[in-house]
C-alpha cells in the first residue's frame, strides 16, 4: 500500500479511459566516497512533528488536497509546479508562498552539486530518469527560472540538491513543502538511495509508517537511535491507502537502518527474516505515483500538454487516441497544443 494523507483519489478522467552529466576536470579532485553504508533522513518541521502528536498527521485538513484533482490554475505555467489557484489579493505580496497542496504539477528541482562531484551528480540524473521513464512524475530543471513568479508575484516551490554536509546522511521533506525546500544527497549515494528521496519529495510516506504494518513487520523501537525513532513511528489518520503492504517498496526500511548499532536489527519481517533495501520502484510504488501524477510538459504557455507516454492506473501506456482524449479535457476540449509553445529541457 502506498499512501499519503486521506485524500480521495479521484484519477476519473484516467479511469474513464480505462489510464549529462558535466565533464570530469581532471585538475579537480575527486570526491572521497566513504564506503559505510548512507543513512537516509526524512525531515518534518516542528509543526508538523506536533501535529503528528496531536492528530495522527503531519498535515492539517487543509493542507490536504488531491493533485489528480485539482486542475492547474488557468494562468499558471505547468512547470511553476502548483495546482491550487494563487488568490489575486496575495499575489500582490512579494515572495507569497502557493497554497498548500502537496503533491507537484511538474517537480521544480534546482541541482547544486559541483562539478568535483560528476559522479554523484550523474546518480541524481540516473535517478531522474528513472523515475520518469518508469511513471508520470516530471521533473523541470529549474537553475535558469526565476525564484518569483514573473506575471502573480509568488515563490516558486523549488527542490533545491546539494551534497549533504556530512557526506554520509541524506534527507528530504515529504511532498512539496510549500517554500524552498532541499534535499542532501550524500557523497556514497546510490541511484536507488536517490529515488527514494524524490519518491518522497512526489509525497509518499515511508511503507513502515502504514497504520497496519504491525501485521506484516516486527520494530524493535529499543535498537533504533533514539532522534530516528519517528522513522518508525505510524500515520494513523489523514493518509491514503493503496493496495497490501509492500515488501518490495523503494521506500521500505532495511532491517539495518536507523538502528543504534551495526549488528541490531530496527525491522524484520514477521518471520523474523531480514528486509533487504528495493533497488527499484515496486509496481504498488509506480501505482502510486501515477495515480496522483500526470506527466505535464513544460510550456511557455498555459496549454496542458502531456508527454507522448502517459500510463494508466493498471500500469500499461495510454494509446495515442486515449492520450489526445485526455489531453482534451485538460484544454477546454482541445487536443491540439499551440505550435511553438513547448520548451526545450535544460541539460541536467
Amino acid at each position: 500500500m502506498k499512501f499519503f494523507s486521506t485524500i480521495s483519489i479521484i484519477a476519473i478522467i484516467l479511469l474513464s479511459i480505462s489510464c549529462s552529466d558535466d565533464n570530469f576536470d581532471s585538475s579537480e579532485p575527486k570526491p572521497n566516497i566513504d564506503k559505510a553504508e548512507a543513512q537516509y533522513i526524512v525531515q518534518y518541521t516542528e509543526q508538523q512533528l506536533e501535529n503528528w502528536k496531536n492528530t495522527g498527521s503531519p498535515f492539517l485538513d487543509d493542507e490536504l488536497d488531491n493533485a489528480s484533482n485539482t486542475l492547474i490554475d488557468p494562468t499558471l505555467l505547468a512547470q511553476g509546479g502548483v495546482f491550487k489557484p494563487i488568490e489575486t489579493i496575495q499575489t500582490k505580496a512579494w515572495g507569497v508562498n502557493p497554497q498548500q497542496n502537496r503533491f507537484w504539477a511538474i517537480i521544480r528541482l534546482k541541482l547544486a552539486i559541483p562539478n568535483q562531484h560528476w559522479k554523484l551528480k550523474a546518480i541524481v540524473i540516473d535517478a531522474i530518469s528513472r523515475m520518469e521513464d518508469n511513471t508520470n512524475v516530471r521533473f523541470f530543471n529549474a537553475i535558469n527560472d526565476p525564484d518569483t513568479d514573473p506575471t502573480w508575484g509568488f515563490k516558486y516551490p523549488n527542490v533545491h540538491i546539494h551534497v549533504a554536509k556530512d557526506r554520509k546522511t541524506g534527507s528530504s521533506y515529504v511532498g512539496r513543502k510549500g517554500d524552498e525546500q532541499y534535499i542532501y544527497i550524500p557523497e556514497n549515494a546510490t541511484v536507488e538511495f536517490v529515488m527514494r528521496a524524490l519518491c518522497n519529495v512526489a509525497g509518499m510516506y515511508n511503507e513502515q509508517q502504514r497504520s497496519d504494518r504491525d501485521t506484516f513487520v516486527n520494530i524493535t523501537t529499543t535498537n533504533v537511535v533514539p532522534e530516528n525513532r519517528y522513522h518508525f513511528d505510524k500515520i494513523t489518520k489523514k493518509y491514503y491507502g493503496m493496495g497490501g503492504f509492500d515488501m518490495k517498496s523503494i521506500t521500505l526500511a532495511g532491517t539495518y537502518q536507523y538502528s543504534s548499532a551495526t549488528n541490531l536489527k530496527s525491522i524484520v519481517k514477521k518471520n523474523g527474516a531480514i528486509i533487504v533495501p528495493a533497488d527499484e520502484l515496486s509496481s504498488h510504488d509506480k501505482q502510486f505515483l501515477n495515480s496522483f501524477y500526470l506527466p505535464y510538459t513544460a510550456r511557455s504557455d498555459v496549454y496542458r500538454e502531456l508527454d507522448k507516454r502517459v500510463y494508466k492506473l493498471d500500469m500499461t501506456l495510454m494509446t495515442e487516441s486515449e492520450r489526445l482524449q485526455l489531453q482534451a479535457s485538460l484544454n477546454n476540449g482541445n487536443p491540439n497544443p499551440p505550435s511553438g509553445g513547448r520548451l526545450t529541457p535544460v541539460d541536467w
